[in-house]
Order: C-alpha cells, then sequence, then structure tokens
C-alpha cells in the first residue's frame, strides 16, 4: 500500500516537472496563443470525424529530422511550424466558422494543400561537401511533399558564412548555416546567437515528449488505480481474516484463563505439597536420628545380648529389658510405616512436578501464540491504517471525478439548450427576414404611392393660391359640391374676373394683414428690448460668479495639485501658476487679466523650480497626470480612460500613481491600459486586447494570466 502510494506521489512530481517544461514553452514569443489555437483546434476535431479526416496536423509534426538540424530549421521555418495543414480550403473555412461560433481563444493559421503550388528548384550547382539542401535532411511522408517543399525548398545548409554568401548570390536560394546565420537570396544578412532554449524545435520536441510522459504517466494511474482496487479487494479479504483470527483469539484467551486458572491451582497445590514434602522431611530426619540412637543402642544392647543376662540381670531388669525389646519392634514397624508414607509422599511430588513441567510447556506454547497473534493485531492496525488512508483517497478522488461529471453534465446541458435556442432564433430570424421583405415592398409601393399623393397636394395648392382668399360663406355654400358643377361655377367666375385684370383683388387683406404684422412686431421691439436690459443684468451677475467661482477652482485646483505632487513624488514640491500681468492685482482681476496656467515643479524639493518646458518626458507625464488627478478632486467625472500612462515612467512613479488610482476609485472608474506590473496589482478587474481574423477582441482574463502577458511582453523587450 505504502509503494502504491510513493509511486502515485512520484507520477504527480512527475506531472508538475512537465507542466513547467509547458510554461516555459509558452514564455517564447507568440507560442502560448499558437497553443491556445492548437487545443481549441483539438476541441472542434473531437467529435468531427469529417474534419478529422481532412485534418493534417501542424507542420512541425509532419517531418523529423536530426537534432543539430533544429536550430536551422527553426530559423528557416519560423511561425509557419505552427501552420495547421488541411486537406482544402473548404475545411479550413468550417473550421473557422466552428471556432468563430464557439468563441474558443488562440491563433489560428491553416495552410490547404489545395492551395499550395511549390516551386522546382535547382540544386545542380550546390556542392554537397560544403551544402546541402535542407528538405534532403528532413523525414515526411511523400503525400506530404507539396507543403515541406512550399516552407524548406527554397532554403539551403552552408558550412559557414562564406559559402552562405556565395551561394546566396549564385543559386539566388536563401542559405543558412547550422548556427542559425542566415543569407538571403536578396543580398539580406542576419544572424547572431541563438539560445537554444528560446529555440521552437527543441523547446517542442521536449514538449511532445513531455506530452507522452504525459500519457504514459495517465496509463501508470489507471494502473496504479486498478491495483488499488485489487488492494481494496485483497484488505477486505483481508479483514475477513482478522475477524477469524480475533474470533480464534477470543476462543484461546478463554482457554488460556481456564489454563492459567488450572497451572494457580496446580502451583497452589503443589506449595502444599511442598510446604507438606518439607514437614516430612523434618519429620523423616528426627527419625533418622532417632534411627541411629536406636541403632547405637541397640548395638550396645546386642553386645549386651551376648554376655548371659540372666545370670547378671535381676527380676527387674528382665521385665524392664522385655518392654524394652517389645518397644523397639514397635518402633521399628512404625519407622517402616513412616518410609512407605515418605515414598508415597515423593511419588505424588514426582507426579506433580511432571505435571507442572508439562503445565509450565504449555504456557510457554501459548505465550508464543498470544505473541503471534499480538504481532498479527499490530499487522492487521497498520493494515487497517493503510487501508483508511487509500479509502480516504478513493473517497477524495470519487467526489472530485463526481464533481467533474456533474459539471460536465450541466455544460452538456447548457450545450443542448444554447444550440436548441439557437436554432430557435435561426428560425427565427428567417421568419423575420422574410416578413421584412415583404414588409420592404410594401413600404416602397406605398413611398411612391405618398410620393404621387404629394405631387397631387402640391398641384392642388398651387391652384387654391391662385385663387385668393375664399370667403367662409363660399366654403360652406360649395362644401358638398360635385366637381362638375364647380368647374362649371369656376368657369362663369373666371370670364366675369376678366373685367377686374388690372385690379388688385387682395389690396384689402393684404392692409389687414400688414396693419396686424406691424402691431406684432412692435410687441415684439417692446419685449425684445425689456429682454435685452435684463439679460444684461443677468451677464453681469453671471460673469461676478464666474470669477468668483473660477477663483475658487483655481485655489481648489492649485492646493489640490500641491498635494498629490507631494503624494506622487514624496520629497518634490509642485505649484500652479497663471500667466499674463498679474502683478498688483487683486485675486479677481488676477484672474479676469490671466491669459494661461502653467506648473513649476521640482522633483527633490531642494532644487530650483522649472517650468514645464524644461522637464524630461516622464517628468512631463508624471506633472500631467497629477494635473488630472487634482481636477479630478475638484470636479469627479465618471470614468478615467487613460492609455499606458505609465510608458515613461520609472518604477517609484509608477507604483506612486497605481497607489493614489487605487485610492480614488471609490469616486470614480479608472480605465487604464498597460504592459507594467504595477497596474495590475490594484485592479480590480483584468482584461486582454487579442488579434483574431483581421480584427481586435476584448476578452476578461486572471490576474495570472494579465501577469503571464505582461512577462512575455517584458522578455520580448
Amino acid at each position: 500500500m505504502s509503494q502504491a502510494t510513493n509511486l502515485l506521489r512520484q507520477t504527480r512530481e512527475e506531472l508538475v516537472k512537465e507542466e513547467r517544461n509547458k510554461y516555459k514553452l509558452k514564455t517564447i514569443p507568440g507560442l502560448k496563443q499558437v497553443l491556445a489555437g492548437h487545443s481549441s483546434v483539438m476541441k472542434v476535431l473531437e467529435n468531427n470525424n469529417r474534419l478529422q479526416d481532412g485534418y493534417y496536423g501542424m507542420v512541425i509534426n509532419l517531418f523529423s529530422c536530426p537534432d543539430q538540424m533544429f536550430t536551422a530549421v527553426d530559423e528557416t521555418a519560423g511561425m509557419k511550424l505552427f501552420n495547421h495543414v488541411v486537406e482544402t480550403d473548404k475545411i479550413a473555412t468550417e473550421l473557422m466558422a466552428e471556432l468563430n461560433r464557439r468563441k474558443l481563444p488562440g491563433v489560428f493559421n491553416f495552410m490547404p494543400l489545395n492551395r499550395i503550388r511549390p516551386r522546382q528548384f535547382d540544386y545542380s550547382m550546390v556542392d554537397g561537401q560544403d551544402a546541402f539542401p535542407i528538405i534532403e535532411k528532413l523525414e515526411y511522408e511523400e503525400d506530404l511533399e507539396g507543403i515541406i517543399s512550399f516552407v524548406f525548398g527554397k532554403t539551403l545548409v552552408c558550412r559557414n558564412m562564406d559559402t552562405v554568401v556565395r551561394l546566396a548570390r549564385s543559386s539566388k536560394l536563401d542559405c543558412i548555416t547550422l548556427d542559425g546565420e542566415k543569407g538571403s537570396s536578396k543580398g539580406v544578412l542576419s544572424g547572431g546567437y541563438v539560445s537554444l532554449e528560446r529555440n521552437k524545435m527543441a523547446n517542442y520536441d521536449r514538449y511532445q515528449l513531455a506530452v507522452g510522459k504525459l500519457g504514459d504517466v495517465t496509463t501508470e494511474i489507471e494502473h496504479y488505480e486498478g491495483e488499488m482496487v485489487k488492494l481494496e479487494q485483497e484488505m477486505v479479504f483481508m479483514t475477513k481474516e482478522v475477524e477469524k483470527f480475533q474470533n480464534l483469539l477470543a476462543k484461546n484467551e478463554g482457554s488460556l484463563s481456564k489454563l492459567i486458572a488450572d497451572c494457580k491451582m496446580m502451583m497452589e497445590s503443589g506449595e502444599d505439597l511442598k510446604k507438606k514434602c518439607v514437614e516430612e522431611e523434618q519429620r523423616l530426619g528426627e527419625m533418622t536420628t532417632d534411627r541411629k540412637l536406636m541403632e547405637a543402642t541397640l548395638s550396645g544392647l546386642r553386645t549386651e545380648l551376648d554376655v548371659d543376662m540372666n545370670s547378671q540381670l535381676s527380676l527387674e531388669e528382665k521385665n524392664l529389658c522385655e518392654v524394652l525389646v517389645k518397644k523397639i519392634e514397635k518402633t521399628k514397624s512404625g519407622y517402616k510405616k513412616r518410609i512407605r508414607e515418605k515414598d508415597e509422599l515423593e511419588r505424588e511430588k514426582f507426579a506433580i512436578e511432571s505435571k507442572m513441567v508439562g503445565m509450565r510447556k504449555d504456557e510457554e506454547e501459548l505465550c508464543s501464540e498470544v505473541s503471534k497473534l499480538g504481532k498479527r493485531d499490530r499487522e492487521v492496525e497498520k493494515a487497517k491504517l493503510d487501508l483508511d488512508n487509500v479509502t480516504e483517497q478513493m473517497v477524495k478522488e470519487k467526489e472530485r471525478l463526481a464533481v467533474a461529471m456533474a459539471k460536465e453534465c450541466k455544460l452538456d446541458e447548457e450545450v443542448k439548450s444554447l444550440q436548441s435556442e439557437e436554432e430557435r432564433k435561426e428560425k427565427k430570424l428567417s421568419k423575420l427576414k422574410e416578413t421584412l421583405g415583404e414588409d420592404s415592398m410594401n413600404k416602397e409601393k406605398l413611398f411612391e404611392k405618398k410620393i404621387h399623393l404629394q405631387k397631387s397636394i402640391q398641384k392642388l395648392s398651387q391652384k387654391v393660391n391662385s385663387l385668393g382668399g375664399v370667403q367662409p360663406e363660399m366654403l360652406e355654400r360649395y362644401k358638398n359640391a360635385k366637381r362638375t358643377l364647380l368647374g362649371k361655377e369656376l368657369q362663369k367666375i373666371n370670364q366675369k374676373l376678366k373685367d377686374f385684370d388690372n385690379v388688385n383683388k387682395k389690396a384689402l387683406e393684404q392692409f389687414v394683414t400688414f396693419t396686424e404684422e406691424n402691431e406684432r412686431l412692435v410687441d415684439r421691439l417692446n419685449q425684445m428690448t425689456e429682454d435685452k436690459t435684463r439679460i444684461l443684468n443677468m451677464i453681469n451677475v453671471l460673469d461676478t460668479k464666474k470669477s468668483e467661482q473660477i477663483l475658487y477652482t483655481f485655489k481648489q485646483l492649485y492646493k489640490n495639485f500641491k498635494q498629490m505632487f507631494s503624494r506622487i513624488v514624496p520629497g518634490g514640491r509642485g505649484e500652479l501658476i497663471l500667466t499674463g500681468e498679474t502683478v498688483g492685482l487683486t485675486d479677481a482681476d488676477r484672474m479676469e487679466s490671466a491669459t494661461g496656467l502653467t506648473t513649476s515643479v521640482s522633483f527633490t524639493g531642494d532644487q530650483a523650480m522649472k517650468n514645464l518646458d524644461q522637464l524630461s518626458g516622464g517628468q512631463k507625464s508624471v506633472v500631467a497626470l497629477a494635473f488630472i488627478l487634482a481636477i479630478q478632486q475638484c470636479d469627479p467625472a465618471p470614468f478615467y480612460l487613460f492609455d499606458e500612462v505609465d510608458a515613461a515612467l520609472d518604477i517609484e512613479h509608477r507604483r506612486a500613481i497605481a497607489a493614489v488610482i487605487h485610492g480614488q476609485a471609490g469616486d470614480a472608474q479608472f480605465i487604464t491600459t498597460t504592459f507594467r506590473p504595477e497596474m495590475l496589482r490594484h485592479a480590480d478587474q483584468c482584461f486582454g486586447v487579442l488579434f483574431r481574423g483581421k480584427a481586435s477582441h476584448v476578452v476578461p482574463v486572471t490576474r495570472e494570466e494579465a501577469d503571464d502577458f505582461v512577462q512575455e511582453t517584458a522578455i520580448q523587450q
């Protein structure tokens, strides 16, 4: 279990190393977006077999070459190495349409085989010792010869720079050395040191190896996961075995407790027997001493027996002798009985000792079994801990997998809903286009009809105007008359009017009209005179208020500029100065007579004050920003747009400007474009501007991606 865990840890460390190699590849200028584009193309091709059949891959994947050719190949092809080769331009168009529809990131350059027309180059004047066509060292499939010839066919690899100059002039081909020094057919020479760490071929080769290792590591992880499943099964089996051993251990512990109790009882009985044996031995010793004394006495008596006792003994002595003989016989019989009892006790002692030896052996065997069971318990506990660790890891992995599957299902549902919504909207759009076409046609017809009616109205209006003024009684009289009747009446009236051709028929109406117009104009003149007087008074009041407001604003701006400049330039001083004749005038008169506004600043505080013309470009930018931010404190705008205002500033001033903008961002919105990292540290939101499809696209990015972009820009510079 621990070995599997160590292997998983090692594979994760290898994955981290390969990710670092991939990051190095992305730091090469331009390759980050190219690799992102390759990933996007692979996503489009995942579920489209028709596009997969017409896609060959990037140029760099279609050939192989020796390692010493990497620099020459890299300098010859450049970014063409990462162009996508497709079968036809139709497939390229479909891929681009799908990429734009999904709004996938990256840079995409396609090379359709049906549009490639490779040229045939003459290599007859090339000496194989000093130079050779670069295409000869490339290994590729025959059906891709056209695209390889298109990219590398015009280039020769030369031994040194002298050969490059000579062959570039004579062969009209581009020449290059193995170190990357180039000479074009037009006579342009270029070269210099080319770092292998920045070599796209070498880095991409390492990237491919990393991808292969990644696949191997993935298979290893899957293999280890299978082994983990097996280990889990083994752990289940071991758990069952442990339960069996625990049951057996419980039984053995019960029997062991019984044996221990029996041993204690036997030991207690043995102690009692030992005590009895000691007592009997003491009694035996006493009896032995008595026996020796009696034997001594017996020997004395036997010597005396040899002498005729009856002749020497009296009657009492004879009686006493008989009593002693009886007592001796009785003592002998008691002695024999004690010896038999001693023998029986010794036999019992030997039997008990043999039983105790057997029980000690049983006790030792049980102790060894107990120690073995203790070792097994420890092994089982260790296995349980390993099983718990592995189970926790498996649970975590399953939870992650479940979350990922749930996210994937949710995204699939969202994609399906978006696709259905898109189809519904497309149908609706087509219907709207049809109705719009019909409405446009109806609109054109109505417009033509409107023009025709307007022309008719104009003609009739001209005729009505030619008739002069019409009395209301006449209008009421001929309101419902027919057109033919009106025509006849008109002819009669025209005949009568011929007698009055030289008379002004509108004189009365004109007199009335001119009289009313005269009265209206007189009233208007009087009103305008009053308005003029009132406006002049208002202008004087406004001029006074304007002067006061301008003076107040200037004082506020003067104060804010002084404070803002000291915040941006610690230890510096800055002032705003009015230009023009201001000597001996009041503040209001100075504002009226002022012709402009200039600045006087000192960046160290102890130097003489300088005007704007004496400052450098970066110092002018600092003064301008301080002036804008001072105005922002007086009259805040909703938002400010700064376009690379920190380009000419040093690090301290950039940090100060970023801190000031961050401090004032609570009252207004600041939008800045920058290639410096100082502004990013205080930014609330970052956006990247990408150039794709001959158009710029603004997309939100994370702060890490913005930092990577700034670092890449710094590396390129």
